[in-house]
């Protein structure tokens, strides 16, 4: 074998050692992807039950029902209770929705996101709360939430959650007889 043969016996090897690499390479990206992506949906969900924790040990008092009904009799106190605990909640909304504009949130846990926002934004006292604190959002987020409540009806408050789980229980009551 002449150093010609070698030195062309070399590149085919080095020319696939090269191939190699890159499919590896491809390999090991898509598995980063995918490793980020459930890191962001396991921070979302952790943030999202922190969130729901705190509104559950929320001190819910008349005022603060006021605020989440919308009504105009409110305290100023209450009102910067609700206002908290709203700028909270919208920014648990926006960090969701700039990880799907960046597309490292997509497909159904973007969409169950965007279902459970929608809902809550038909709220009289969310709608208020947004109308005062949209100003501390970007703007691509203020249009995103303004589209929102356009498309949503409002909730006209003629059935409370405590209405709803009564009608629930009484039903799950029914089909056990």
């Amino acid at each position: 074998m002449s150093l010609a043969d070698l030195a062309s016996i070399g590149s085919v090897v080095s020319g696939l050692a090269v191939v190699v690499s890159l499919i590896y390479l491809g390999v090991q990206t898509r598995q980063n992807v995918r490793h980020s992506q459930a890191l962001i949906q396991q921070g979302r969900a952790q943030r999202t039950f922190e969130l729901l924790i705190r509104w559950g040990e929320f001190d819910w008092d008349e005022g603060m029902m006021k605020c989440a009904n919308g009504a105009v009799d409110v305290s100023a106190i209450d009102v910067r209770r609700y206002i908290s605990l709203m700028r909270a909640f919208f920014v648990n909304y926006e960090d969701s929705y700039l990880q799907h504009a960046q597309g490292l949130l997509t497909g159904t846990a973007f969409d169950d996101v965007e279902t459970a926002f929608r809902s809550a934004m038909t709220n009289p006292g969310h709608r208020v709360a947004w109308s005062i604190s949209r100003q501390f959002f970007g703007r691509d987020f203020q249009n995103y939430v303004d589209r929102l409540i356009a498309e949503a009806p409002m909730h006209d408050g003629s059935t409370s959650l405590l209405t709803q789980w009564q009608d629930g229980a009484k039903a799950v009551a029914a089909a056990q007889v």
